[in-house]
Parts: structure tokens; C-alpha cells; sequence
């Protein structure tokens, strides 16, 4: 056997129809409390340890069950950490037998000597096998198209949804890592129902997202397995301090007509710019803009109050800004307004998301 083995079977099987969904790009830098309430019950992490959990990563206590409520890749990064240092499991506890810590270093020090990304996920994919007995995962080659498939091994017949998404993300995150660019995915293909929180998954793997399909995979342009690794020493145990950071959600390289109305508004004043700005910067019409936003399942204002929700959330929980202060910067004109889309977006006011406490418990009336 070849390092990468025969696409043929897989893609006859792969051709039986599914349930096929482009989730509208919110381009996120938040989590929901949807993902956040799978990945816990997944995990099997109590409430009694869940409340002391969140407390560590700095996340409102409310944030679980407010029906908006959404954590920073920051916060999520730290919970997992924690969780991973606790259990002494690098997976969480997702699957029947753990991943012992130190296994991503190790892996990484594999890695970085392969002269290809090809070679490298290759190895990648051969030492999780030795570590579980729950998933095989393979790299697959058919002209220009490639494949990372993860495939169950039977112990543990249906693994569990986030472990089958995260670790599609690892191999994702690392190549993209490795190879100093961003994958971009044509297609992303998971064995089980649509969830709750598909937004976050298209967050996660940014591409075409098909539910109900014969197996868990993701596909792209085979070119990038053969582009060469340049990734020292220095550079691993920087990545893996910050991990899972860095290899749960690089830059995307797609850059849909979202993304870039996104970049725009970070460019300019997310508070001032109005649509005609934003198409103009982006030179086209405001009438192209509006109908390729549409294409995407998108809109100027649905793109926009993403960002302030993100940059808001950012700028509650990183800096000590005042309340009116973020909102003037977010283009609201008195701090009510802000209150009530912050509200809207999370579930909790603005104040009680940065204290950590309900104001309502409280008794406090919001105030800058």
C-alpha cells in the first residue's frame, strides 16, 4: 500500500444523495451556547464542573443556557485546556480510551520533518491509530481532488459527533499550520444528522457542508499535499503553547463576498460605514453587493451586527473600555440600544457579560 491509498470505493459511495446545506458564512469569532452544550454533554462534563470550568476560561455563567449566548475562541481555547489538562485526555474523554497529554507534541515533531503536507498528515493519521481504537483516518488522492476520511473502527460504533468534527479540524488546522496557508475545503461531508449548531461547524470547516452522508470527510485541492513543509522547532512549541488556538480556527482562504464586507468594516469604522460605503470599497455596485451577499445566504446588516457582536464581546471581556465607549465605537447612538442588541445577540446584558453575574440577581440597573 502507497501512502495514499485508492479513492475509487470512497467515491462511488459518496455519491448516494444527502442532505447538502451552505450555512450562511457568519465569519465568526464566537462560539455558541448550543456548541457549547453539545461539546459539554459530549464530554460528559457535569454541571457542577461545567460552572467551575467556565469560571476558569472567564465565561459568563448565564452564557450556557441564554439562548444567544456565545463564548470568544479564546474562552472556548482555554476550557479546552483545562479539560484536557484535567482528564490528562488531549480528546476530551470523546473517545473510549484517551488521548494522553504530550500526544499533539509528539505528533508535531513527526510532522515537521516530512518534506510534504501530504507526508506529514500521512504520519499524523498512522500515529492516532496506534493511540485509539475508535477511528482510522485516511488520506486519499484521485486526481486533483483529495481527501481526509475518518472511518469507525467498531469498538466505539458511532463516535461521537464533535469528536468525528474535531478531528477533522485537527488535521484540517495542522496542514493549514504547516503548510503556512489556510486549506480551502470544496466540500465537508459528516455521517450524521444536521445539529443544532451548523453554524459553528461551517465556522470550524469552512465549505460546502453535507449532512446524512455514507462517511465523515472533507475534500480539497489535492496540490496541497505536495507542498513543502517549512516549520522549525521554535515555530511547534510555539504553536502547541497556544493550542487548540492555532489549529482550531486559522484564517479562512475562501474569502466569500462576507468575509470580504467583514474586512472592510475592520479596515474602515465598523460604526460608521453604511452598504453604499462598503460596496464602493469594495468596488462594485450596491446592487451586486446586496444580491452576492444573498447568493451566500447573507446581508450587509446580518455581516455587520456579527462583527459588533464579536468586537463587543472582545472588548467586554479583553479590555476595561467603558459600556458607552464600546457602543459609541459600534455606531450606537445612545447606550439603550446597545443594551438591547447585546441582548438580542448573547442573551445577557452587556455588564453582567463582562462581571460574570446576572445584573438582573443583582438588582442592578445597566449603566456606563
Amino acid at each position: 500500500m502507497g501512502t495514499f491509498e485508492t479513492f475509487e470505493t470512497f467515491k462511488s459511495n459518496r455519491e448516494c444523495k444527502g442532505l447538502m446545506r451552505i450555512p450562511s458564512p457568519s465569519l465568526c469569532l464566537t462560539f455558541s451556547s448550543r456548541f457549547l452544550q453539545a461539546f459539554f454533554a459530549e464530554t460528559g462534563t457535569e454541571p457542577e464542573r461545567q460552572r467551575r470550568l467556565m469560571e476558569q476560561a472567564d465565561m459568563a455563567p448565564d452564557t450556557l443556557n441564554a439562548a444567544n449566548g456565545r463564548v470568544t475562541e479564546d474562552q472556548f481555547s482555554s476550557l479546552y485546556r483545562s479539560i484536557a489538562s484535567e482528564t490528562d485526555d488531549e480528546m476530551l474523554n470523546l473517545l473510549s480510551r484517551p488521548i494522553p497529554g504530550g500526544t499533539m507534541k509528539y505528533a508535531g515533531y513527526i510532522m515537521i520533518s516530512a518534506p510534504t503536507a501530504g507526508v506529514a498528515l500521512y504520519r499524523f493519521s498512522r500515529f492516532l491509530r496506534m493511540l485509539n481504537r475508535d477511528f482510522d483516518v485516511k488520506i486519499l488522492r484521485d486526481g486533483k481532488t483529495a481527501s481526509i476520511v475518518v472511518e469507525g473502527l467498531g469498538e466505539r460504533p458511532q463516535s461521537r459527533a464533535i469528536a468525528r468534527q474535531l478531528t477533522l479540524k485537527v488535521f484540517h488546522g495542522m496542514g493549514s499550520w504547516l503548510t503556512g496557508q489556510p486549506i480551502e475545503l470544496i466540500d465537508v461531508d459528516f455521517d450524521f444528522p444536521a445539529p443544532p449548531y451548523t453554524e459553528d461547524i461551517y465556522a470550524l470547516l469552512p465549505g460546502r457542508i453535507n449532512f446524512e452522508r455514507p462517511a465523515t470527510a472533507m475534500h480539497f485541492d489535492a496540490s496541497v499535499l505536495d507542498l513543502k513543509i517549512h516549520r522549525s522547532e521554535r515555530e511547534l512549541r510555539t504553536f502547541l503553547a497556544r493550542q487548540p488556538r492555532d489549529w482550531l480556527l486559522p484564517p479562512s482562504v475562501r474569502q466569500p463576498v462576507a468575509h470580504q464586507v467583514r474586512a472592510c468594516l475592520l479596515e474602515g469604522d465598523v460604526g460608521a460605514m453604511k452598504a453604499p460605503d462598503i460596496a464602493k470599497a469594495l468596488n462594485m455596485s450596491l446592487r451586486t453587493l446586496c444580491r452576492r451577499l444573498a447568493l451566500e445566504g447573507a446581508s450587509v446588516k446580518d455581516v455587520k451586527d456579527a462583527l459588533r457582536r464579536d468586537l463587543a464581546i472582545h472588548r467586554l471581556t479583553q479590555t476595561q473600555e467603558s459600556i458607552s465607549k464600546i457602543a459609541e465605537s459600534l455606531g450606537f447612538g445612545d447606550n439603550p440600544s446597545f443594551y438591547r442588541a447585546f441582548r438580542s445577540w448573547t442573551g445577557v446584558a452587556p455588564g453582567a457579560y463582562r462581571r460574570g453575574v446576572d445584573d438582573q440577581t443583582l438588582g442592578v440597573t445597566p449603566n456606563a
